[in-house]
C-alpha cells in the first residue's frame, strides 16, 4: 500500500527473496510466519556487512529483544519481493532496526521494527555496542 502512513526511512540495503510453493498458506497468500522468516534472512544479510570473518568467535552479537510487524497486504506466490533494512537508531547496548517487504511496484506488503540487544556471549548480559560497529553502521547509513 503505497499510501500508509510509515515514517521515510532510506533504505539502503535491499535484498531479494524467492517465494516458495510451502510458503502458501491455504488462501493462496505467503504465510504471516514466512514474513518473519524474510525478515530475519533481511537482518542477518544487513548485519554479516559489519562482522568480521571469524563469524560466531565474537564477544559480542546483536539478539531480537523485541519485534513489532504490522501485515499491510497480502502476497501472492508469483510476486516479486525484497526485504527492506535500516538500522535507524544506536542507544548504549541497542539498536532500532526498520524493515520491509515490498513487491517491485513499491507496495508495502509489511512493516516492521526489532528492538536489538547487543549481549556478552560469554555472560548473556547487554554491553556497549561498540565503537567500530557504530561507526561501520554510520558509514553504511551515511548518518
Amino acid at each position: 500500500m503505497k499510501d500508509q502512513q510509515l515514517p521515510e526511512i532510506n533504505f539502503r540495503h535491499r535484498m531479494p527473496v524467492q517465494i516458495r510453493f510451502n510458503d502458501i498458506d491455504m488462501f493462496g497468500h505467503l504465510n504471516n510466519s514466512v514474513y518473519l522468516q524474510f525478515l530475519d534472512m533481511g537482518k542477518y544479510a544487513y548485519f554479516r556487512q559489519f562482522m568480521t570473518d571469524t563469524f560466531g568467535s565474537e564477544p559480542t552479537a546483536p539478539v531480537v529483544a523485541n519485534i513489532n510487524c504490522d501485515f499491510l497486504a497480502p502476497t501472492k506466490i508469483d510476486e516479486k519481493i525484497e526485504v527492506l533494512t535500516a538500522i535507524t537508531d544506536i542507544a548504549d547496548s541497542s539498536m532500532i532496526l526498520d524493515q520491509r517487504i515490498v513487491n517491485t511496484r513499491g507496495d508495502i506488503k509489511c512493516s516492521a521494527r526489532t528492538i536489538m540487544v547487543n549481549i556478552d556471549l560469554a555472560t548473556g548480559r547487554p554491553t556497549t555496542v561498540s565503537d567500530t560497529w557504530r561507526q561501520r553502521i554510520a558509514d553504511y547509513e551515511n548518518a
